[in-house]
Order: structure tokens, then sequence, then C-alpha cells
């Protein structure tokens, strides 16, 4: 009997139950956030606008495309917030209605003409600005936006962002530092470094899949976590992301925590093939947690506003994923294939590259330290391909969004630098030289 009493429920149930807490939550909160009133958060996005305005909608640092930031997504974010009032909660929520006359160039004016018009006691409609839904996505980074926008500008959500970045990466590199040594967590600060992580909280939409997943390593860390706890927790990570995220960064929430749990010290014990199979279970329970998400906002929306968001998205994954065209070039792998040779070979760079790739593997191949510790290793290899895997399936969006979607590999250099370490010596590289040469 009381084997009976302590024996656990199916890992499905409770990883149902999790979703479900996860996503009430979630729903909770967001209607809450659209059930505030809208006057103060339009009186703060005046200045808002303005800054826009004079920032541009893709400014960049150092004049690199991929230090480009992205004011147009943040500009359609302001304005939910600022039209949530425009209906009851609910239908807010579920709609997501944005304003822009029929050139997005200017999108931060049009934000500006909004308010203005709002201000004056018109709609959006009258002052010249046609409204369109973005209902195929939940939008839970109002959740904290609109409520700070009650309080500051958007300069103002900017800094509180950057606070709260930062704290979870200190928090990640103590922890990392306590449970997996000091290595691990200079290889969690490099990595993220290397990304130009301290540009993300300058918007909004870089933010929030930075901000899940240091705090997804945050609870991991925090104390051991049994495999099936593990899996519950990226369930729940994978129902955040798909409810905050505009397909920004996501694998960031399912391959970070994962990597720092597959370096803490009894996990490495345990690590090899078997350890392959955990992190294949993680994906699938992120990836449950986040296309189940995702595909119950496609049907509430469309019984809410009785608009076609199934066939909306359905397409959007289309577009999203099979080849589509990019700069007048149809995305195939072929056509990719050669638009990347070619750019290389107008600069010089091609053989100059194939060249230090093959002394890499002849590095790699040469410093492996056993097939045993390969094979240890093999997990944090996995964990490092996904972001290419990702990249690969989600090919369209990834090279037309690429002056974001690269800061994904933040993850391929943790999870690499970690792999490289256990599974290479660069003395077992020098010794074999040595006895390559005595022998001869």
């Amino acid at each position: 009997m009381p084997e009976t009493q302590n024996r656990k429920p199916p890992f499905a149930l409770r990883a149902l139950a999790a979703f479900g807490v996860t996503l009430v939550l979630l729903f909770v909160l967001l209607l809450g956030a659209c059930a505030l009133p809208g006057e103060p958060v339009r009186a703060h996005l005046t200045a808002s606008a303005a800054t826009i305005i004079e920032e541009g909608l893709y400014p960049s640092y150092f004049g690199c495309k991929l230090f480009q930031m992205d004011n147009y997504t943040d500009t359609l974010m302001l304005m939910e917030a600022a039209s949530a009032d425009e209906t009851d909660p609910l239908t807010a929520m579920m709609t997501n209605t944005a304003y822009n006359v029929d050139n997005f160039e200017t999108l931060g004016e049009d934000l500006a003409a909004y308010l203005e018009a709002r201000e004056a006691g018109k709609t959006g409609e009258q002052a010249g600005l046609e409204p369109f839904s973005y209902a195929r996505y939940w939008h839970g980074y109002l959740i904290w936006v609109r409520p700070l926008l009650c309080l500051m500008p958007y300069s103002g959500v900017r800094v509180v962002q950057y606070i709260l970045l930062f704290a979870l990466f200190a928090a990640v590199l103590v922890l990392l530092r306590r449970r997996a040594g000091l290595r691990a967590a200079l290889w969690f600060a490099v990595s993220q470094l290397l990304v130009t992580v301290f540009w993300v909280p300058h918007q909004i939409q870089y933010f929030t899949c930075f901000a899940v997943a240091y705090a997804g390593c945050v609870w991991v860390l925090a104390r051991p976590r049994r495999s099936d706890v593990l899996c519950l927790g990226l369930v729940v990570l994978g129902t955040v992301t798909a409810f905050c995220d505009l397909l920004v960064t996501p694998i960031l929430t399912l391959g970070l925590p994962l990597v720092c749990w597959l370096l803490e010290p009894q996990q490495r014990l345990r690590a090899g093939g078997r350890q392959c199979a955990l992190v294949v279970g993680g994906a699938l329970s992120w990836g449950a947690g986040y296309g189940v998400c995702w595909a119950l906002k496609w049907v509430l929306a469309g019984l809410v506003t009785g608009q076609s968001v199934i066939d909306d998205a359905l397409h959007q994954i289309g577009v999203r994923t099979a080849a589509d065209t990019w700069h007048g070039m149809e995305l195939t792998w072929r056509n990719i294939i050669q638009f990347v040779y070619s750019t290389l070979a107008d600069r010089s760079l091609f053989w100059p590259l194939v060249g230090l790739f093959v002394v890499a593997v002849a590095v790699f191949a040469l410093s492996v330290r056993s097939r045993a510790a390969l094979v240890r290793a093999l997990p944090l290899a996995l964990a490092a391909a996904m972001p290419l895997v990702w990249f690969a399936v989600l090919r369209t969006h990834s090279i037309q969004h690429g002056w974001f979607t690269w800061r994904a590999l933040g993850l391929t250099l943790f999870a690499g630098l970690a792999f490289l370490y256990f599974a290479c010596d660069l003395r077992k590289m020098t010794r074999r030289l040595m006895g390559k040469k005595e022998s001869i």
C-alpha cells in the first residue's frame, strides 16, 4: 500500500499538468496586462515615438549588419501596447492589433500619428492608418512591457531589461562556477559576449529569449535536478518561449539550460550514449510545450476573432521553412550554397577558409583523448548542433532575419567549447606527432 501511494504519476500526465498550469498562469497575466488603462501607456509612448523616429527603424552599431537593432518590430510591440484598450481585454490579447500606412518604413511616424489621434479622441482609422492583426503569436512580452509603459517610456523599459538580464547573467555565472567549475562559467561568459549579449536588452524582441534562457539556467543550477524533472522544466520553458517570443532565438531556451545540466559533475559521471537519449528527450519535451502552446493561440484566436488564424499560421510556417525568395534569389539549398561560395570567393576568402577547416579537422582528430572520451562528450556535441538544425529547418526565416537569428549561435559556442574540452587534449596531439616522428 505505501508503495502504491508513493508511486509518481506517469511522466505524460505530469508534463500535461506542467503545461496546463504554465499556460493558465501566462494567460491570466497577459489578460491582466491588457486590462490596464491605456492612457498612461500612450502618455509615455509619445516620447518613445520621438526616440524611434530619431534612431530609425534599423540602426546598427559600427555599421555592421550583425549588430543591427530592430526598432521596427519593437514599434509594432509598442503599437499593440497602445491599442490594447480599444476592445475588451480578451479580444485585445487575441487580436493583437497594430496600425500602419501602406509604407512600413514610416512605422515610427505611424505610432506618433496613432497617439495623436487617440489623444484627440479619434481612432487610428480616422488618422488615415490601417489596422492589421498579428494574431498568430501570443505576444506575451506585453505581460511586462505594458505595466512598465504605465510608469516609464520605452527608454526606461530598456533600462529595466538591462538590469534584469545582467542580473540573470551574473546569477548564471555564479551558479555555474559553484556547480560546474570556473571553466564552465568562462565558457558561458565568452559564448554570450561573442554574440553581443550586451546589446540584447536594447530591444524588447531580442531580450525575451535570452531572459527566459538565463532564468532556465538559474533554475537548473539552483539545485540538482533529476532527468524527469529537467524534462518537465523544459516543457515549461518551451511553453513560456512560444507565449512570449516572436521567433527570434527560441532554441536558446532549450539549449542553454540543457548544457548547464550536462556540465554538472553528477551528469558528467553518467555522460555518454544514455545522455544523448536524454538530450533528445529534453528537446522533445521542450518542443511539445512550444508547439502545443503556439497552436492553441491559433485555435483560440480564431474562435474569438472569427479570423482565419490557423490558415495564416500554416502559411507562415511554409514561408519560413520552405524555399522562398530573398533579394530575388530562390532559397533552395543549391542556391544558398552557391551564394555562400560566390560571396566568399569574391572576397578571396573561400580557399583560406577551406584550409583553416582542414587544419581544424586535423587538429581535432589528432587531439581526441580517446574513443571513450569522445562518446562521453557526445551529448554536448548534440546540444551544440541544435542551432544549426534550427537554422536548416527554418532556413528562409533564418536567412532573411540573419542579423538577429545569428545570436542563437551562443548555444553552439557554449556547448562547443565544453565539448572540445572534454573530448580533446592538445598535449595528446603533441605526443602523437612526436611519436610519429620518432617512429620514422
